[in-house]
């Protein structure tokens, strides 16, 4: 419920249609549908902030923020994959996926070692530790996503103008656009009125 207080070892779960925000002390942990966690290690003593969180199942985002002069130990494991902190933003599911959002994240095979070393992930790139722990080569998610966008840019384009393959010559529809569909790739031409303003 919002505004409970957690512990360490508590054990938190969102459903289907739910999501949960854990502030844990500077940091935040969001917790996607259908989620598991237990808090392993929630201290802060002097100039540290140790946390440790245990995914079982689901996805969680980590955005950890340092304060002046202390210093936080934060990371987030699944049975196999362990993430560390060292920037501010990532996340980690269940697949064992990562995904670095801004700052730096060390991702390596989960033994229950004390930190990460592994690789650094940076912004913008998605590794995976696969179930026998090896770690998987960053990658960009700058050609993943923008394949998406193209994909769905297609098919919507291919929807407007009734077509139903991607081997389909030029059509018109709305306004002058014209879809020319070869193999796959899709070149979309947008007319703008003349008042249009960036």
């Amino acid at each position: 419920q919002k505004g409970d207080t957690l512990s360490k070892s508590d054990m938190v779960s969102t459903g289907f249609q739910s999501e949960a925000k854990i502030k844990l002390y500077e940091s935040v942990l969001y917790l996607g549908p259908v989620t598991r966690v237990s808090l392993e290690e929630l201290s802060s003593s002097g100039n540290q902030d140790n946390v440790s969180v245990y995914l079982k199942t689901g996805s969680a985002r980590s955005q950890v923020k340092h304060v002046d002069e202390k210093r936080v130990k934060y990371q987030v494991h699944t049975a196999i994959a362990v993430a560390s902190c060292r920037g501010t933003d990532w996340i980690l599911d269940d697949s064992n996926k990562v995904v670095g959002i801004d700052g730096e994240v060390a991702v390596d095979s989960y033994t229950g070692a004390e930190d990460a070393g592994g690789i650094i992930l940076t912004a913008n790139q998605t590794l995976k530790v696969s179930e026998d722990g090896t770690v998987s080569e960053a990658k960009s998610n700058v050609d993943e996503n923008a394949a998406k966008v193209v994909s769905t840019v297609a098919t919507e384009a291919q929807k407007k103008a009734g077509l139903s393959d991607t081997n389909s010559d030029t059509s018109n529809f709305g306004s002058g656009t014209t879809i020319k569909v070869h193999a796959g790739t899709v070149v979309v031409g947008f007319e703008f009125d003349d008042d249009f303003q960036l």
